[in-house]
């Protein structure tokens, strides 16, 4: 007995982390066990967003058929029209618009576990990557420093809300990073192979799942390496590079195999490498990767504030202590441990600047209201990387406070972290807008409405959707929406070569839906009917043909 009781109390960090892990993989698993829904019924599995959609169909795919894109027989007459959002159609193959690496790693990991157990692949995953976040902090300041680090990353409410969305990949990105990180600083030390090709092999893995972020991955790896180039093992580490490639060639193959080369992905502004050779195209893509959105710093200053102050107003300002206590006062930091500091201080603030420009130079408008800052825009996920490192400033200032009046000064950091935790659950779990609890409303709703629109639509049904293309689909096939007088002409086609099409939208009177016909459909030959299904203030109108 007194065996474990010293053993507890030795490993008392390790135990609470453990404790923590099983929690925060329940409460990041929310979505997974309330929105999960077999894939032989219906509907089938639906998720919140776009993007979220297609990255599960086509992990499922690929763990079913080792495939990355499949024929919509619509399109046999539509040519390329009949596609949800976050798809492309590419030579008559209907193909996922982002990269592919979390349907590929995904996808093989579904062949192990079943198809059922993707949901909870990225919080698994965010629990792993924060225990590997705890040993990376550890190795770079200490223990402590460390254990704080990811206490508050567990409750830090953009890792909270996006572990628990585990279709969108930032999550799953930054978690692979944060393991070849902890890698990479663990061969600095110990020029070990085997810390050498996991390095190597993590770092694959991140950059499959967004390869976008190797503006800023590279740059940081190359500065890191160099500034240790006496402790690198040249060779070990060109054994790491050469795992690196063979774990990243299946992208490379798919993006040839599907889009028309290795370097193309499903960002239509990437896709044009015609007539180019391997060198040019590796140009053409770094030019429209590095800046993709502009630059515009005004409007980056903005959103930052929006989406740290404005949402986040209690952690901004224990950062900001954090960042200029310790700054000013060199005692929190061991003389041991200044030089690391200073270095890893100023690399958050350049990369940290840089992302910030990179996606701040454009507005994302995720939410219907495009003035609404939420929890569900997509600058939280893309900024998750200058959050989390930005932990260990907190960190050391509470780890200082620690030294002395060590009772009082841990009670104040646990009522810290109470407060913190109560604002995140508070924006991640309970807001009416966009929190964990309204999006599971929302799928629970769409699963409604999706199970009565099959009940009254042929199998071979063509909806027209907009925004609600991720309901519907893949039960039914879909069009997001008529943009061009040709789309016009193809509906037309679809519905004399069989396929019945119908316009889901706002429930019209029939006033309304007559102008409509009158200024849209009816030079086409087309015209909406009356609904055959009315939901929530929309409606599903059957599209025929004009016949006298």
């Amino acid at each position: 007995m007194l065996k474990i009781i010293y053993f507890m109390k030795a490993n008392s960090s390790k135990l609470t982390f453990l404790i923590f892990g099983v929690i925060f993989f329940v409460l990041y698993s929310y979505l997974a066990f309330n929105t999960a829904v077999s894939w032989t019924g219906s509907p089938k599995l639906i998720q919140n967003s776009p993007d979220e959609t297609a990255n599960l169909y086509f992990s499922h795919l690929f763990s079913q058929s080792g495939r990355l894109a499949f024929t919509e027989p619509a399109n046999q007459i539509a040519v390329d029209l009949v596609a949800p959002r976050s798809m492309r159609v590419i030579g008559g193959q209907t193909a996922p618009a982002g990269f592919l690496g979390l349907p590929i790693i995904y996808g093989s990991l579904a062949k192990i576990a079943g198809a059922g157990a993707m949901p909870f692949f990225t919080p698994l995953l965010a629990i792993l990557a924060l225990g590997f976040f705890y040993f990376l902090i550890k190795e770079l300041f200490n223990e402590k420093i460390a254990f704080l680090s990811a206490a508050f990353a567990f409750i830090f409410p953009g890792w909270w809300y996006y572990a628990a969305r585990g279709m969108l990949p930032n999550v799953a990105f930054l978690s692979f990073f944060i393991i070849a990180f902890y890698f990479f600083i663990r061969l600095l030390k110990q020029p070990k192979i085997f810390y050498y090709l996991l390095f190597g092999f993590f770092l694959a893995l991140s950059l499959m799942v967004r390869t976008s972020e190797i503006v800023w991955t590279l740059p940081l790896l190359l500065i890191l390496t160099l500034l240790n180039f006496k402790k690198i093992n040249w060779l070990r580490f060109g054994l790491s590079v050469l795992l690196f490639i063979i774990c990243f060639f299946p992208v490379f193959y798919y993006n040839f195999q599907i889009y028309g080369s290795p370097l193309s992905i499903g960002y239509g502004l990437t896709r044009d490498f015609s007539g180019q050779n391997l060198v040019q195209q590796g140009l053409n893509l770094s030019q429209k990767i590095l800046l993709p959105f502009g630059f515009n710093p005004g409007l980056a200053l903005k959103n930052f504030y929006n989406y740290t102050a404005g949402i986040f107003p209690l952690w901004t300002l224990l950062f900001g202590l954090g960042l200029l206590i310790s700054i000013l006062y060199r005692k929190l930091i061991k003389p041991d441990k200044r030089k690391t500091f200073y270095l890893y201080l100023l690399l958050l603030i350049f990369f940290g600047g840089y992302l910030v420009i990179y996606y701040g130079s454009w507005s994302f408008h995720d939410h219907p209201d495009p003035a609404a800052v939420t929890i569900g825009t997509s600058y939280i996920r893309y900024w998750l990387p200058l959050y989390l490192f930005s932990l260990p400033l907190l960190a050391i200032v509470l780890d200082f406070c620690f030294q002395k009046k060590k009772n009082l000064n841990r009670l104040l950091t646990v009522y810290i972290w109470l407060a913190l935790f109560f604002t995140s659950y508070q924006l991640a779990v309970l807001d009416p807008s966009e929190g964990i609890l309204q999006v599971q409303k929302n799928i629970a709703g769409y699963q409604s409405l999706a199970a009565d629109v099959i009940k009254r639509t042929p199998e071979n049904a063509v909806i027209i959707a907009e925004r609600m293309d991720k309901v519907f689909w893949p039960a039914r096939s879909v069009i997001y929406a008529l943009n061009r007088d040709y789309d016009y002409v193809r509906i037309k086609e679809l519905i004399t070569n069989g396929w019945p099409v119908y316009w889901f939208s706002f429930t019209l009177t029939d006033e309304s839906r007559n102008l409509i016909n009158q200024n849209s459909y009816a030079k086409f030959g087309l015209r909406a009917e009356k609904s055959v299904l009315d939901f929530n203030n929309q409606s599903l109108y059957p599209i025929n043909i004009i016949t006298n």
